[in-house]
């Protein structure tokens, strides 16, 4: 078993969650080896379309030089002291990086501290590759 899988199921038991089962949100798809629901760029194009919070963890210098239209700059390294700015406990939260390393951290941490993270696959670098517009 890796070590994504072992992190799940022993969040999966704390939480109390039945064994073989997974909760999904309209759009994302659950990741059993990260314990967050995971979503592609088209997806998360989709999903801006609608009014939902999308963080980007990067440093504020890759921040400022091109975002997804909408994200609000919260960087991983300072998340821990800034979650009143993500939303309540309970809350949707998307969360994009460059590439998806950084935000999958960011979003075991919203996990973690009762936010409904949805992990962005493939962050940033994703989005410029399909083609859709930064900031």
């Amino acid at each position: 078993m890796n070590r994504g899988a072992a992190l799940w199921m022993m969040w999966a038991v704390a939480c109390g969650v039945p064994e073989g089962s997974a909760q999904t949100v309209a759009g994302p798809q659950p990741s059993a080896s990260a314990g967050v629901a995971e979503i592609d760029v088209a997806g998360l194009r989709s999903a801006l379309d609608g009014n939902v919070v999308l963080i980007d963890v990067r440093t504020p210098e890759e921040f400022a030089s091109g975002h997804v239209p909408g994200a609000r700059n919260v960087p991983l390294d300072g998340l821990a002291t800034r979650l009143d700015e993500v939303g309540p406990i309970g809350a949707q939260v998307y969360v994009i990086c460059q590439s998806g390393r950084r935000s999958l951290a960011a979003s075991q941490q919203l996990a973690a501290s009762g936010r409904k993270p949805v992990n962005v696959l493939g962050g940033t670098s994703a989005w410029k590759a399909a083609g859709f517009a930064t900031e």
